[in-house]
């Protein structure tokens, strides 16, 4: 029995080669997932660096799933028996804490917990918020730029959402922007330590101030799996 007043909720964030899209998605569905968002991510093949785990040319499905932590520890280690998750350029999963939720969507998710027979096996984790999620918003067409400028500051990839704008006057009155409706919304996960410079070379390039208009903001990972390590080659072998 889950004890209601210690559940704590967090996003899972899964990315992953389009061809493996249906494994994924069976693995939510037999696991009946109470919250579930499927979309499809994309890049530039031209881009020199594409992808968060550092693959190019090639369409991402995006799924984001609210939970409990227990709930997810379950479902990453059911993923992983079906995506190897190890391999370059299979996927990457991520969490990130929510900090408050309203009451009914809390139940729901304990309620799923509570109807989900779970192990006692864990999986192996990152540490807690070693990286964070950079997100970026600029106007469609500018992926490249913001892909371009966080390389320089030692990004290693990047996934890109095609979404659409809903801006409202005060935008352009506080921000001296018009909001452009055809959106890019840029993903990309980063070691802490680089975050900073990273968002700082992303606004000079392609901030507010620029054809871009963009704005950036970052997010805490509580903990990851999939993520290609700097001294490791595209094939996983030593550099």
């Amino acid at each position: 029995m889950v004890n209601h007043s210690e559940a704590r909720l967090e996003a899972l964030i899964t990315i992953v080669d389009h061809r493996l899209e249906d494994v994924l998605v069976n693995v939510y569905r037999n696991n009946n997932m109470p919250i579930l968002l499927l979309t499809h991510g994309e890049g530039t093949a031209k881009s020199v660096v594409y992808e968060i785990i550092g693959c190019e040319g090639l369409k991402k499905a995006v799924c984001t799933s609210i939970q409990t932590k227990n709930m997810t520890k379950y479902i990453l280690k059911q993923l992983n028996k079906h995506i190897d998750f190890n391999k370059s350029c299979k996927g990457i999963a991520f969490t990130i804490n929510l900090s408050s939720v309203s009451s009914v969507l809390s139940k729901i998710c304990i309620q799923a917990e509570e109807n989900l027979v779970i192990g006692s096996e864990d999986m192996a984790l990152t540490s807690k918020e070693p990286y964070h999620l950079i997100v970026t918003i600029v106007n469609s067409g500018f992926f490249d730029q913001v892909m371009a400028a966080a390389k320089k500051a030692g990004a290693s990839g990047g996934t890109v959402v095609h979404a659409h704008g809903l801006g409202s006057k005060e935008a352009k009155k506080y921000l001296g922007i018009t909001i452009q409706p055809e959106k890019d919304l840029v993903l990309i996960l980063t070691p802490r330590d680089k975050k900073l410079a990273i968002m700082e070379s992303i606004m000079h390039e392609a901030g507010l101030n620029t054809a871009g208009t963009g704005i950036c903001f970052s997010l805490p990972v509580d903990s990851a799996i999939g993520i290609m390590t700097e001294d490791k080659t595209e094939d996983g072998s030593e550099s």
